[in-house]
């Protein structure tokens, strides 16, 4: 199977990430990490067209839409509750003063947290985090141990939390207790010898998983199998998620992300977005399950639990 770049956008992101479908506006919503972008946009079957784009002055990991019409944006170092106007109602610092990392890929668990991992700017080894932001504002650690952290979703009936540790390539699992979003049970899917990124879960279990520099998204299955590939004419395949009403179409992000003059030259559509038809459609991803506005001064420093 083959993705095709979208029409209606010339886009060329130097670090595309975290397309994120939101059911309640029928838009699509992306970052471009490295330029510190966050989009919206409209679908009409291999359309993609930006409505609009907001520069965040700072690196973007991720977005997701809140269930009160406004979003979370996923900063360098906070993440910014944004309100339906676009106003910032707060900032929630997340990683530590001093510490060389960055938030990252973000997701909704099935109970409205919305969760987000970060990734080292150095050489440190296991010493990053994935965090939770509740609908009240606390943040939680849920995961601790990791590299650099990257995709994650839920299987359908919420149980299973699936997530990418970027560094050493390794697919994990772990039992997910929706009521209190305690994640236990690490366990290993698959060792990928590669660089696997962002992820989606269909509703048959199985992952949908980008490879940074191989031009692939595979479909796993919950045991590690490779089932389908679909290839992408970019190299640096950065995540896919479902979307459109059915869910049934993947939105492929790419990256232009340290490639050469020359590797650019070969490849003229590194950065650009890409859409394929998926064989099995895919699960829904909630909202954050919280208010983002009007709250900023009761919240306005933060209730942090499990901050090492």
């Amino acid at each position: 199977m083959r993705a095709n770049a979208t029409t209606g956008n010339a886009l060329r992101l130097e670090l595309g990430e975290g397309p994120v479908w939101d059911a309640d506006r029928g838009e699509v919503l992306w970052v471009d990490s490295e330029a510190g972008l966050v989009l919206r946009g409209d679908l009409d079957g291999d359309a993609l067209v930006v409505l609009d784009s907001r520069d965040w002055g700072e690196s973007v990991g991720s977005v997701t839409p809140a269930r009160d019409g406004g979003m979370l944006v996923a900063g360098e170092h906070h993440v910014h509750v944004v309100d339906a106007s676009g106003r910032v109602d707060e900032s929630i610092r997340i990683l530590p003063e001093g510490q060389r990392s960055r938030l990252n890929d973000g997701s909704v668990d099935p109970a409205g947290r919305f969760l987000v991992g970060s990734v080292r700017l150095d050489d440190r080894v296991g010493m990053e985090c994935l965090w939770s932001v509740s609908a009240d504002r606390v943040v939680r650690r849920v995961v601790d141990g990791i590299t650099v952290s990257n995709g994650l979703g839920f299987s359908p009936d919420g149980s299973t939390m699936y997530y990418v540790e970027t560094r050493p390539g390794t697919i994990l699992a772990f039992d997910y207790d929706v009521d209190t979003g305690e994640a236990t049970g690490r366990r290993e899917v698959l060792a990928c010898g590669g660089t696997p990124d962002g992820l989606a879960v269909d509703t048959e279990s199985c992952l949908w998983v980008a490879f940074f520099g191989e031009g692939q998204v595979r479909r796993i299955s919950p045991r590690g199998q490779v089932l389908e590939v679909i290839e992408v004419d970019a190299p640096n395949v950065t995540c896919p998620e479902f979307v459109g009403p059915y869910l049934d179409r993947l939105l492929i992000t790419t990256a232009r992300y340290r490639m050469s003059a020359e590797h650019l030259r070969t490849s003229p559509l590194a950065g650009a977005v890409f859409i394929a038809d998926a064989s099995v459609p895919g699960l829904p991803v909630g909202s954050w399950g919280g208010a983002t506005g009007g709250r900023g001064e009761e919240h306005a420093a933060g209730k942090v639990e499990g901050t090492p």
